[in-house]
């Protein structure tokens, strides 16, 4: 008597082809030229901290547009289309675009960042490629590090007269 298999059948397969093709397209850029774009962009960003349950948090978004030759910039008018799409996937590029977003954001928090939480939007524009970053960072002080120390100056006529010391 034969069981009842629960599953597929067994199936004779075809064979693979003898050959198969594929095109791939690759791109190269040169970490030089984008510091370049990133130190002539112009940046713009908002954000404050706001106070929430697990203490306060960042949240700001930073816009980086790099401009084209057009609009006085450094993207060529011709290949503002092909750069966009290699910025989108060059982490290098990524990477530089995020550390400005970082340091604006350090800069607009009164309190030290910690771990930062990055999504990043690049899209053509008219005036060139614009690199949208939001960032989301918990401020270092909620973590319960030691910040400057306060003391409260002694009550009147309680001060001891101090004598100096060699040494």
């Amino acid at each position: 008597m034969r069981s009842k298999r629960s599953g597929p059948e067994l199936v004779k397969t075809r064979g693979l082809p003898l050959l198969s093709r594929r095109n791939l397209e690759l791109w190269q850029s040169a970490d030089y030229r984008w510091r370049e774009l990133f130190e002539s962009a112009d940046v713009m960003s908002e954000g404050a901290l706001r106070e929430e349950s697990e203490g306060p948090v960042y949240y700001g978004s930073t816009s980086v547009l790099l401009l084209v030759e057009s609009q006085g910039g450094r993207v060529p008018d011709a290949a503002i289309d092909d750069i966009a799409r290699a910025l989108s996937a060059d982490p290098h590029a990524r990477l530089r675009a995020v550390r400005i977003a970082c340091l604006e954001a350090q800069v607009r928090c009164a309190a030290p960042l910690g771990r930062v939480r990055a999504e990043l939007f690049v899209r053509p524009s008219r005036r060139g490629i614009r690199v949208d970053v939001e960032v989301e960072a918990r401020a270092e002080a909620a973590r319960g590090l030691p910040g400057p120390v306060k003391t409260q100056p002694p009550p009147p006529g309680s001060a001891k007269k101090r004598t100096p010391t060699n040494g």
